[in-house]
């Protein structure tokens, strides 16, 4: 509960202050979400869509522990063998880039309560076909 009282009296602040009007965008208010929460430990199902492998592209359980991935469909995460799988802190970290880096195309879909990214499409440049990638996150359990 604590979390919360920090987040709202530090929202309360910044938005009485009429010199100083604070506006927060679609990624920093669910970021804030997202970490006041302070989740850093969970299972959630994991999907890529990209020209890729047909395994790649299939859904996956992920379990993170202490924010890292430790388990791909219950098997002992390699980076190599689960191309492509991400913690939530990390899909933050990829929007946050993509948004620096102006990419062509940036789409994202937040969890209404929790903050997370349910979706994230990210296309680089809209001149280099098949290279557009996008991430689903799921049935998040802590």
């Amino acid at each position: 509960m604590k979390p919360y009282l920090l987040f709202f009296s530090v929202f309360l602040f910044f938005s009485c202050n009429p010199e100083n009007p604070v506006t927060l965008t679609d990624f920093e208010l669910n970021k804030n979400k997202w970490e006041t929460l302070g989740i850093d430990s969970y299972t959630c199902t994991f999907q890529i869509s990209c020209y890729c492998m047909r395994e790649a592209t299939l859904p996956k359980t992920v379990q993170v522990v202490n924010g890292k991935i430790v388990k791909v469909d219950g098997a002992t995460y390699d980076e190599d063998e689960h191309w492509g799988v991400q913690t939530i802190s990390q899909l933050f970290n990829l929007i946050e880039q993509s948004e620096k880096e102006k990419v062509h195309t940036l789409e994202v879909d937040y969890h209404p309560d929790k903050g997370y990214p349910t979706m994230l499409y990210i296309d680089r440049d809209e001149m280099i076909a098949d290279e557009e990638i996008g991430y689903y996150v799921s049935d998040l359990k802590y």
